[in-house]
């Protein structure tokens, strides 16, 4: 009975120090907030930085965090990004020294912090790499894919595709990266690289040895690409290679994928990044792994339609099909484009 009371009270006293702290920051907010309203910013930048160094000293680290978060959204509402930058760093390096546990709460700040600076800014180059390893949680990895993923939906509104694209590949969201391609696709690219798009980031998908995030993507792509016909089978040989893996892959017969290389090899030779994926075995259960591209895919000249491969469903038949093609090589090979082609010489125009 005299342990549990002693507990109970030791909890009431934690409560109420916890109630003085929380109303003693609110207090200097008051006071910080008021000082930037009158235009005092750069007394109240240095205060706001006395105030962390004091806290931090007595291992209040919650309350310097919080202070220094809610000052940094202060400094980006009235348009000072070198001060707001300064203080979310300061966010940073609490979290950093107080070896606090990664949540989501926490990311979803970083990420509110991350989305309102400068895009331009070296600040934000800075930012973004230490709040990435912070998140790694010292594994060593390359962050944690939630914040990859809040991260990538800040750079997709902002039409930052590249970078966008980057994140979700570290992300696990499948989808969500699928639709930023289709945007992305029907701004920026041309009607005869709808395919590059998704295979790209599936071949990426799978270096990194994320099959479920690389299935969703292309299911997900396919099906809302307006010059995508529906299928499979697709028009573009590309599309059909990258299905025909997925099924290989689902079934575990990796051999097929040697088979797959060979037959669909003039739709690969589009982007050297494919044989560099097939060089490193990744795709195929190697332990490789390809670096993000960072660019639009490039242009391509067109050649004449293929043939369209018969119906097929299921791995099964995928895997007797490309066997098939092994034993009576097709009468015309495989072309760089399928009907979204517009002839011989030229390039299309985007969308």
């Amino acid at each position: 009975m005299a342990a549990a009371a002693a507990a109970a009270m030791a909890e009431q006293e934690s409560a109420r120090n916890g109630a003085r702290n929380r109303g003693g920051v609110q207090r200097v907010e008051g006071k910080l907030r008021a000082s930037v309203e009158k235009g005092d910013y750069y007394e109240a930048h240095q205060m706001y930085r006395t105030l962390f160094f004091r806290y931090m000293s007595q291992s209040k680290h919650a309350e310097a965090r919080e202070l220094m978060c809610s000052g940094a959204l202060l400094f980006f509402s009235h348009g000072q990004q070198n001060s707001a930058a300064d203080l979310s760093m300061l966010v940073l390096e609490s979290l950093e020294k107080a070896e606090v546990e990664v949540a989501d709460e926490l990311l979803e700040s970083l990420a509110k912090l991350f989305s309102l600076m400068d895009p331009n800014s070296p600040e934000r180059v800075a930012f973004v790499s230490r709040a990435l390893k912070w998140s790694s949680g010292g594994s060593g990895k390359l962050g944690h894919p939630r914040l990859h993923q809040l991260l990538a939906l800040t750079l997709w509104k902002e039409q930052n595709y590249c970078e966008s694209r980057y994140h979700f590949l570290h992300s696990s969201d499948g989808e969500g990266c699928a639709n930023m391609l289709v945007e992305y696709s029907t701004s920026r690219g041309f009607r005869s690289e709808v395919d590059m798009f998704v295979a790209q980031a599936v071949l990426q998908f799978l270096c990194l040895k994320n099959k479920s995030s690389a299935s969703v993507v292309f299911t997900t792509y396919t099906q809302k690409h307006p010059s995508i016909e529906n299928g499979p089978p697709f028009v573009q040989p590309l599309l059909n290679f990258i299905w025909f893996l997925l099924l290989a892959l689902d079934g575990g017969k990796l051999a097929v994928f040697t088979v797959l290389c060979e037959q669909y090899q003039p739709s690969l030779r589009r982007d050297p990044m494919y044989n560099e994926v097939r060089a490193r075995g990744a795709v195929g259960g190697g332990g490789g792994r390809a670096a993000p591209r960072r660019r639009p895919p490039r242009p391509v000249p067109t050649v004449p339609r293929p043939h369209r491969p018969a119906l097929l469903r299921g791995a099964a038949q995928a895997d007797g099909f490309v066997r098939r093609l092994a034993r009576e090589p097709s009468e015309q090979p495989h072309g760089l484009l399928g009907a979204g082609g517009r002839g011989q010489s030229g390039r299309q125009q985007p969308h």
